[in-house]
């Protein structure tokens, strides 16, 4: 794997880092920008694991998680359409990484209007954003996955939080495995599972992934149905009953019993039809992501 993450090295002379836009105790996200030879500089977000951070834990979970994030990212992008020199996808794009210097960092596009969770939120108070442009972002979403799907990838954690909306209203899903720290709220509880203790985002989990810690592309549809469920309501967090923090173990409980997320005030009947059947306890069951946005791209709303 790093060998692979070794042929997309970047200068570090090359970037100019200019103002903190994000920050965890993995490290922090920064706006910078890159200078690509023969193209000039573009506006770039670059994403870093700190070295204390890596001094401390090692080769552990933080160190796996940004080669991994890497690896993914390279592999999405080796395979990705391009058309007129432009790269067609809704995956967010990498640039390269930093790892011959501390910190290490991954170099990413950089998306103007940042995350799906506040855009949801901003729209709120303002009108011009309809339902149906929050549902052609979940249509973006729908096509990562499937990009995802064609090559075996499973996210493990489809939220609004990680997708990404570019200046020209693109959905770019992002955060393949560095996300987790930034949200330390209700949004991850920290839960053992497969013998290692970690942050997990147990109200976007599936069944199976709460209960058996098997992760699929059908647990990303799952999930998926958390965020038009995000979408419906304008950025509101998942809630299970009156439970803010449910444990793994009471919120396996509710969906073995049947308890789903209500369908949101407002919410039309058919996205709702569709939110639940990315619920259903089988995920043999549950439409894949290119069903998925067949029925959102012909919705009527």
């Amino acid at each position: 794997m790093i060998d692979k993450v070794s042929r997309w090295e970047l200068k570090e002379d090359d970037l100019v880092l200019e103002r903190l836009v994000g920050q965890g105790c993995f490290g922090n996200v920064v706006l910078a920008r890159l200078n690509i030879p023969d193209a000039g500089p573009v506006m770039v977000a670059a994403k870093s694991v700190s070295a204390a951070r890596l001094e401390q834990e090692g080769d552990t979970q933080w160190h796996r998680d940004f080669y991994r994030e890497a690896d993914i990212l390279i592999t999405v992008h080796e395979h990705a359409e391009v058309t007129d020199g432009e790269e067609r996808t809704n995956i967010v794009r990498l640039y390269g990484v930093i790892t011959e210097s501390q910190p290490k960092r991954i170099v990413l596009e950089y998306a103007a209007q940042g995350d799906l969770l506040a855009y949801l939120r901003k729209s709120r108070d303002n009108p011009n954003i309809t339902l149906k442009d929050l549902v052609g972002l979940a249509v973006g979403v729908a096509r990562a996955l499937q990009e995802l799907e064609v090559l075996q990838i499973v996210h493990r954690d489809v939220a609004a939080r990680n997708v990404l909306v570019t200046d020209d209203n693109v959905a770019k899903l992002a955060d393949f495995g560095l996300a987790r720290d930034v949200y330390t709220d209700t949004m991850y509880v920290r839960t053992r599972q497969a013998g290692r203790d970690e942050p997990l985002p147990l109200k976007w989990m599936s069944l199976e992934a709460l209960r058996d810690g098997e992760y699929t592309c059908q647990s990303d549809v799952w999930s998926f149905g958390v965020l038009l469920w995000e979408i419906a309501t304008r950025g509101e967090e998942p809630h299970y009953s009156d439970v803010a923090r449910p444990s793994c173990r009471h919120l396996v409980w509710v969906l073995k019993e049947g308890g789903r997320l209500e369908r949101p005030d407002g919410c039309p009947m058919e996205l709702y039809r569709l939110m639940s059947k990315c619920w259903h306890a089988n995920p043999h069951r549950r439409p894949s992501a290119v069903t998925i946005e067949e029925k959102l791209v012909n919705f009527n709303l």
